[in-house]
C-alpha cells in the first residue's frame, strides 16, 4: 500500500508512519515548512512540504497513493485560535478529499475523535452509534470542531465520490509527538501536582501505537462510511491517577475534588501561562469536562482484528517516554521511583526503533 499521512509529525501521525513502515507499506508524510520533524526525519519515508489549507500543495504528494490518512488537526485546549482550528479541520478536510478525487485515491481515513460520540455524567459506555448532545457541543473549541469536522467530511466525500472512514481515537498516550499535547499532559500534570488531586468522571486510555496500527487496519479492512472507535480501557480518573502514581513511583491521589475546585485551579494555571508563556497544566475548557465519563467501546474495530494493550501498559510506555524528556522537570524526576513495567516499555521501544533503523539501512 502506498499512503500519504497528513500531519505526519504529530503524535498519531509519527506513530502511523512507523506502523506503515513496519508493515511493509510505502509512506509519505505531509508536513509544513515550520514543522518539527525530529521524530520522523530518520524513518525510511519520504517527507513532502505542504499544507492541508492549500489544495494545490496536496496534489503532488498524493499522486499514486491508494490511501490518505488525514491526521492534521490540532488537538489542543490552549494556544490555538478557534478560527485556525476551524479552518484546518473543515477546509483542510475538504481540500484533502478534493485532492483525493483529483488524483484517484481509493479511500481516505480521517482521524476524528471519540469526543464526537459525546459523554455522560453516569458511567455509560458509548459506541459508534452514539452522537454528541447539547452539553458536548457547548464545550466549544476542539470538541465542537471535531464534531463538525466529522459531519462535514461525510458530506464532502459523498459529493466527491470518495470512500471515507473515520478513526475515533480515545485518549492516546505515548511517544514521538512533536509537542506534549493534552493526552500526555494528563500524565505530566499529575506528576507536577504537589497536592496529588484527582476528580470525578473518567476516560478511555489507549496506547498511541495501537491507535496507529488501528488506522492501518481500517484502511485495509474497514467498511467505507463507517466510524470506528480506537480505544482500550475505560477507567475513572482516580483509577487513572493511581496507575500513573504506581508506575511513576509517586504519591497516589490524596483527594478527589469537584468541578468548582478544578475551575479555580484552571483559572490560576491560565493566568500563570499568560505570564510565563508556558502552557497551563489545566484549562477552563478541560475543567468543564470534569465529572463526565468519556467511556467507549471499541468492539467494531476489534471485529476487524484490533487488539490494543491494557491502559496500564499504555501509561507505562508513555511514562517511559515522558520521564526522559523535557516535559517532566528535574525536580519532579528526582522524586520518581520508576516501576519495572516502565523500564520494560522503554527497552521495547528502543528495540522497535532499532528494527526501523535496520529497515532504513
Amino acid at each position: 500500500m502506498k499512503a500519504l499521512v497528513t500531519g505526519a509529525n504529530g503524535l498519531i501521525g509519527a506513530n502511523l508512519m512507523r506502523s506503515l513502515v513496519r508493515q511493509g507499506h510505502q509512506a509519505t508524510g505531509l508536513v509544513r515548512a515550520t514543522s518539527d520533524v525530529t521524530h520522523i526525519s530518520q524513518l525510511p519515508v519520504q517527507l513532502s512540504l505542504g499544507d492541508v489549507r492549500g489544495v494545490e500543495t496536496l496534489m503532488e504528494p498524493m499522486a499514486g497513493c491508494e490511501v490518505v490518512f488525514h491526521t492534521a488537526v490540532h488537538f489542543s485546549y490552549w494556544g490555538h485560535d478557534q478560527s485556525d482550528l476551524h479552518t484546518t479541520a473543515l477546509e483542510g478536510t475538504r481540500n484533502v478529499i478534493t485532492a483525493a478525487r483529483e488524483t484517484g485515491v481509493r479511500r481516505v481515513v480521517v482521524t476524528s475523535s471519540s469526543v464526537a460520540l459525546g459523554a455522560d455524567r453516569d458511567p455509560v459506555i458509548r459506541d459508534e452509534t452514539s452522537h454528541a448532545g447539547t452539553e458536548d457541543t457547548e464545550e466549544g473549541g476542539y470538541v465542537a470542531t471535531k464534531i463538525e469536522q466529522e459531519e462535514r467530511a461525510a458530506e464532502f466525500a459523498r459529493e466527491a465520490g470518495v470512500e471515507i472512514l473515520f478513526a475515533l481515537p480515545t485518549m492516546s498516550v505515548g511517544a514521538f509527538g512533536s509537542s506534549l499535547g493534552p493526552s500526555n499532559g494528563v500524565i505530566t500534570s499529575y506528576l507536577a501536582d504537589p497536592f496529588k488531586l484527582s476528580w470525578p468522571g473518567g476516560c478511555n486510555i489507549v496506547a498511541v501505537e495501537d491507535v496507529a496500527d488501528g488506522h492501518v487496519l481500517l484502511a485495509e479492512r474497514g467498511e467505507a462510511g463507517m466510524r470506528y472507535v480506537l480505544g482500550s480501557e475505560n477507567l475513572t480518573w482516580p483509577a487513572i491517577h493511581a496507575l500513573i502514581a504506581r508506575l511513576a513511583g509517586v504519591d497516589p491521589p490524596k483527594a478527589v475534588v469537584g468541578k468548582l475546585t478544578c475551575q479555580g485551579i484552571a483559572v490560576t494555571e491560565e493566568l500563570r501561562a499568560l505570564v510565563t508563556g508556558t502552557p497551563p497544566l489545566a484549562t477552563r475548557k478541560q475543567a468543564g469536562m470534569v465529572g463526565r465519563h468519556y467511556w467507549y467501546s471499541h468492539a467494531a474495530a476489534a471485529a476487524l482484528g484490533y487488539a490494543p494493550r491494557s491502559a496500564e501498559d499504555a501509561l507505562a510506555g508513555a511514562i517511559a517516554w515522558l520521564a526522559a524528556g523535557p516535559h517532566v522537570s528535574r525536580e519532579t524526576r528526582i522524586n520518581m521511583r520508576i516501576d519495572r513495567k516502565v523500564h520494560t516499555a522503554r527497552a521495547a521501544r528502543a528495540a522497535s526503533e532499532q528494527a526501523l533503523e535496520k529497515i532504513a539501512a
